[in-house]
């Protein structure tokens, strides 16, 4: 009895250290990253709205050792037109890839979009469109994303009024985090994503961190920011670029800490 006990302990161990030598499969810049973006690309489909038509499309998918989605299954869905948007938008997903003890690894996951009329008139309450224009037409339809030296014109942030740069639009807008002054933190954060061709931006990755609020605030002025996207052959393509906010603080002649705020785009 006790040989048979010891037997169990030790096949739970070696499970217990199987799953945590395994990394799952994550979209590209987290789960609370991929929830916005859903957010804001999310259209309800017309008629599938008009008639009330309610529910949520989910599906299963594989991943390869690379992140690339290879196939999808078990797809459940209230409508033909709720699973369009929503593998619509499932493209523009990317997927940072598997590991087993740190070796890529393939991954099966599962993914879901609820329709939802009461939810979706909040959210379009919230974020101020209930359709997205393109900026810019015609759009390339392939779902190639390009890096941001290699198109015809880079993708860059659109300005009205006296903000007629991002120098000056971070200038106006970035509030210096409470915790990063009191805490004398200065440094950079990068952010890297990908604009997409109408205009937002999804896959975004903070490439270099810095803490006490910096990230948070780089990451709320980005989303803040609107986006005419690349070019290439005179289609709007899907482009990756980055954003890079320098904290800073001096101290003045008072002996206090004054903010500092360096940005650039593209690089």
């Amino acid at each position: 009895m006790k040989s048979l006990s010891a037997v169990v302990l030790l096949i739970l161990i070696f499970t217990c250290a199987q799953a945590q030598d395994f990394i799952s499969a994550q979209p590209v810049g987290g789960k609370n990253q991929l929830h916005y973006f859903i957010d804001q690309e999310l259209i309800y489909p017309e008629a599938m709205y008009n008639q009330g038509i309610e529910g949520t499309v989910s599906f299963i998918f594989d991943l390869d050792e690379e992140g690339h989605v290879i196939d999808i299954r078990d797809i459940s869905t209230p409508d033909s037109a709720a699973l369009a948007e929503s593998i619509r938008i499932f493209k523009l997903i990317e997927w940072q890839h598997a590991t087993f003890r740190g070796v890529p690894a393939k991954d099966t996951k599962h993914f879901e979009i609820a329709f939802n009329k009461k939810k979706y008139d909040r959210l379009c309450k919230s974020r101020g469109y209930t359709k997205i224009l393109n900026p810019y037409e015609p759009i390339d339809s392939s779902g190639k994303v390009y890096w941001y030296r290699n198109v015809e014109t880079s993708p860059h942030p659109v300005f009205t009024g006296k903000e007629q740069n991002l120098s000056s639009f971070i200038a106006a807008n970035l509030k210096y985090p409470e915790a990063a002054i009191k805490q004398n933190v200065s440094g950079t954060v990068k952010l890297s994503f990908v604009v997409e061709t109408n205009g937002k931006i999804s896959n975004m990755v903070i490439e270099n961190s810095l803490g006490a609020g910096c990230n948070e605030e780089a990451i709320r002025l980005l989303r803040s920011l609107k986006w005419m996207p690349g070019t290439f052959n005179r289609e709007a393509v899907r482009t990756r670029t980055s954003l890079t906010i320098s904290f800073n603080l001096d101290r003045g002649t008072d002996g206090l800490f004054n903010p500092v705020i360096k940005s650039s785009y593209g690089g």
